[in-house]
């Protein structure tokens, strides 16, 4: 281990730089991410919003409106 950080002193700061980056990176891929329970899922779909009949007609109103609009010629 004294032989490892010897060398890792002897290299210039860039270099020592690339060193903690792929120690970063090894140890990011060795983390395993916990396994999503169902119960998170169904609370997710559960916040998903639902439009109302009044939401989706003004929707509709918009669309209308802009079918109508034609854009300027040049």
């Amino acid at each position: 281990m004294n032989d490892l950080v010897s060398k890792y002193n002897s290299l210039e700061a860039t270099a020592q730089k690339e060193v903690n980056d792929f120690v970063e990176f090894l140890l990011s891929r060795q983390k395993k991410k916990p396994a999503k329970k169902l119960s998170d899922y169904k609370k997710k779909i559960l916040a998903v919003s639902v439009w109302s009949a009044s939401d989706v007609k003004g929707l509709k109103k918009g669309q209308k409106l802009f079918d109508k609009w034609t854009a300027k010629e040049w």
